[in-house]
């Protein structure tokens, strides 16, 4: 006796890992939540490093879900524009031709599409109270003879050792 066992793929979000269930978030990859969080750390993060040609190939990976985090924390692996490659990206460095060479005049758009997704994850930022600002802390007052100072504080040290 055989039972049938069919099992769906159930889609999980490339960011918080919850179950997608429309059509569209599976398609992208991301929930709606997410993917909103996703777009507005494209318009705030800085990617001043990169040009507007890789911003929108950035863009569009992230887009395609072709940047999926690794079981590795901050390492993510990016498919390459044409589909054959998938380059092991972290914001600081990527294994691809251009991220390999040593003297590169700017970082490849994979680091682009990784540094847009972690933006995505960073903390929001607290907004700042609408009260008077806060007064900075009054300067501490150095001891006049800094030696003498510090052979008190050895002396009363020594005393509790």
């Amino acid at each position: 006796m055989t039972t049938a066992s069919t099992q769906e793929h159930e889609a999980h979000c490339l960011r918080c890992h919850r179950p997608l269930k429309s059509a569209e978030s599976i398609a992208r990859g991301y929930g709606a939540g997410c993917w909103a969080k996703v777009r507005n750390a494209e318009r705030t993060a800085d990617l001043s490093a990169w040009t507007e040609s890789q911003i929108e190939e950035a863009r569009q990976a992230i887009e395609d879900g072709a940047v999926v985090p690794s079981a590795r924390p901050g390492v993510f692996h990016v498919v390459s524009v044409d589909g054959t490659e998938v380059h092991r990206t972290h914001r600081n460095g990527c294994n691809c031709t251009a991220g390999l060479k040593t003297h590169q005049p700017r970082p490849c758009w994979h680091r682009c599409a990784v540094a847009i997704v972690l933006a995505s994850q960073a903390p929001a930022k607290p907004a700042a109270p609408a009260t008077a600002p806060a007064l900075a802390p009054a300067p501490l007052t150095a001891a006049a003879d800094i030696w003498a100072e510090m052979d008190r504080l050895t002396a009363a040290f020594m005393a509790t050792v």
